[in-house]
């Protein structure tokens, strides 16, 4: 008998696998027939045992518990975290666990424990196959929003689930990640709970604690399931945050905190007393997002003037000068993450608005989420509401107001034939008569209405005021946008706008089309300005800058510019560090150094930053990385030859 997941033969009847320890048996949910574990339906009743929902429903499928045997439940909960695991992650777990690259490896992540309040007292009053079908019904709402943002589910144990953000896919804003998720879960659950207070009169609320800090990783061997071990008590910690938590609340440690604090609403609990730490540990309960929220860069009370880009300023001015007279143009500002593009943008911004004009400029933006690459027209819309004037985080009803009085004043009798497509693409509910003319477009008929009526929109707000559109962060584009966008550019031919796209040199993503595209636009011109590290001089001259001290001394001078190694957000962080570590200390109102520093690590902040950057390469190519970071930052090409014929004979 073949086993499903490695293919070994095994002896027919086997329970196991003799090789990787995969059960060889699974019951139907529905019919209790034993199946194949692989088995994607029953081979008696054909039940879809790929999902847990999927069973015959009835009228009252939705409101009645099924009794489910035991031995069904935990292939039920496994096929929940397969169910919604995004091809990416799952692909990164699939390489991982075949080349065991994960073992072993060291990283920041930001841990997820969530459980259901008083579980014990509520399953004590019920049969257990019907507290098994409430958690495994719960369970959807608990681990979808885990997946929606790449995280991880680790572990799903009776009333809990254990899910961490930054493996083994890692991303740059995985604490932010982390809390969205967390949020997404004590929303959507709640009419799960007033299901069960209707039907069995208990109180069903869940917490979440949340911790960031270092673990490591290692593969238990069990399909889509990793699991991590802390360094220290980083997941000890989380645990104890989710304990302490309030029904129906997420609590956070100090080190989330500190890494999302422009982007949320907190109430700060102060100290609190936590079982097996010496110290108190500082507590925030999260409230809700921030409306419009971006993450802040730089530090409080110490600033710079923007160094090192000159030339690129220069140019910006520029077309800025030349849209206000009637010419309109692309322009891309590529760059790597923290070499100051978003700063650029900002001071451009500054100095264009300032400069009076025969026409007042309008400046309109329109950013990317890094999780937003699945949101069809996440872009486009952005860029629409903030043409229309739709406030950040607007409500429906308050998107709708705006873009019919926007459509009303420019269009009056005409806005017919631009109104409901542009209403359409924002998702508003339109008026009866309206959504007819919207209703039986087929799929490239309505993308050619949004096409002509977001042409016609810019059109004619540049007749009044010259328009420069910023497009930030194109290489976390969705597809959609990038198609309509792409379409929608050559406007800058015809009319005094100008599309700015922000990027890194990600050439592989759909949003680089955007670049390519403006390229091929005939009658405008292009401008492509590439950000490069900052020279030694312009770095020495943004530390003294930030900390007004020409006294600092040579050797931390030294270790700062080296290990920031000419990126401005690099330097900012690294001072940021050293401050928080208590290495620079004010006195005085000066800047001073407080304690030695002999070596600078790198900030928590930066690891994200890095280690998803790392995460995009192939997983041979990750492994000599990993093994060249051991050996040093400089080293004979020869000694890593040696050591990766060393670490492929290990691993034959």
């Amino acid at each position: 008998m073949k086993c499903w997941n490695c293919n070994f033969e095994n002896p027919q009847g086997a329970k196991f696998c003799s090789n990787c320890g995969q059960p060889q048996q699974r019951t139907c949910p529905n019919c209790s027939t034993v199946n194949p574990a692989g088995a994607k339906f029953c081979n008696n009743c054909g039940f879809n045992m790929q999902t847990t929902d999927s069973r015959p429903q009835t009228a009252q499928a939705a409101d009645t518990p099924v009794s489910r045997p035991p031995s069904a439940v935990q292939p039920a909960r496994d096929a929940l975290v397969e169910k919604y695991m995004t091809k990416e992650v799952a692909a990164k777990l699939d390489a991982a666990r075949t080349s065991k690259a994960v073992e072993g490896e060291r990283r920041i992540v930001t841990i997820l424990f969530c459980d259901v309040k008083g579980s014990t007292s509520m399953a004590e009053q019920l049969d257990p196959e019907e507290w098994a079908e409430i958690m495994n019904n719960a369970f959807e709402f608990l681990i979808k929003p885990v997946h929606d943002y790449e995280g991880t589910v680790a572990r799903l144990m009776g009333d809990a689930i254990l899910a961490f953000f930054g493996a083994p896919l890692a991303h740059e804003d995985d604490p932010q990640r982390a809390i969205l998720a967390s949020l997404e879960i004590i929303n959507n659950i709640e009419a799960y709970r007033e299901k069960i207070q209707k039907q069995y009169g208990m109180d069903f609320a869940v917490r979440v604690g949340l911790n960031t800090g270092l673990v490591v990783v290692g593969n238990i061997g069990s399909d889509y399931k990793f699991e991590y071990t802390a360094m220290g008590d980083a997941i000890n910690l989380a645990a104890r945050m989710q304990t302490a938590a309030e029904p129906n609340t997420i609590f956070i440690t100090e080190n989330t905190h500190r890494l999302v604090p422009a982007l949320f609403d907190f109430e700060d609990k102060g100290l609190t007393n936590v079982k097996g730490k010496a110290e108190p540990v500082h507590v925030y309960r999260v409230l809700e997002a921030r409306k419009g929220a971006i993450r802040a860069r730089g530090i409080a009370g110490l600033a710079s003037p923007m160094v090192g880009r000159r030339r690129e300023f220069a140019t910006l001015l520029q077309i800025a000068d030349d849209v206000k007279i009637g010419h309109g143009s692309s322009v891309a500002v590529i760059g790597e993450a923290g070499l100051g593009k978003s700063r650029l943008i900002a001071e451009w911004r500054k100095a264009a608005l300032m400069e009076a004009g025969e026409k007042e400029l309008r400046w309109v933006e329109g950013r990317c989420l890094s999780y937003g690459s699945s949101m069809a027209h996440h872009l486009s819309a952005d860029v629409l509401r903030a043409l229309v004037g739709a406030p950040a985080g607007a409500t429906e009803e308050e998107t709708h107001a705006a873009l019919k009085g926007a459509m009303e004043n420019l269009f009056g009798d005409e806005m017919k034939e631009v109104y409901p497509f542009l209403g359409h693409l924002l998702g508003v509910k339109l008026e009866e008569d309206m959504a007819a003319r919207v209703k039986y477009l087929d799929g490239p008929a309505l993308q050619a209405k949004y096409v002509a009526a977001y042409k016609r929109f810019l059109q004619k707000c540049a007749e009044s005021s010259p328009l420069i559109i910023i497009c930030e962060d194109i290489h976390w584009a969705d597809p959609s946008s990038v198609e309509l966008l792409s379409q929608v550019n050559s406007i800058v031919a015809e009319a005094p706008v100008v599309f700015a796209f922000i990027t890194r040199p990600d050439k592989d993503v759909p949003g680089w089309k955007l670049v390519t595209n403006a390229r091929e636009i005939a009658g405008a011109g292009m401008t492509e300005l590439t950000l490069s590290p900052l020279s030694d001089k312009d770095s020495q001259e943004l530390v003294t800058n930030l900390l007004e001290i020409e006294s600092l001394p040579e050797n931390v001078r030294a270790l700062i510019l080296a290990k920031a190694e000419g990126n401005p957000f690099f330097v900012e962080e690294v001072i940021r560090m050293l401050i928080d570590r208590g290495n620079l200390a004010r006195q005085d109102g000066e800047w001073i150094v407080a304690k030695p520093i002999n070596t600078i690590d790198i900030p928590d902040t930066l690891q994200g930053v890095l280690i998803a950057r790392i995460d995009r390469l192939p997983e041979d190519a990750k492994r000599v990385l990993q093994i060249a970071s051991v050996i040093g930052r400089k080293f004979q090409v020869k000694v890593l030859e040696q050591v990766l014929a060393a670490d492929q004979e290990r691993g034959a």
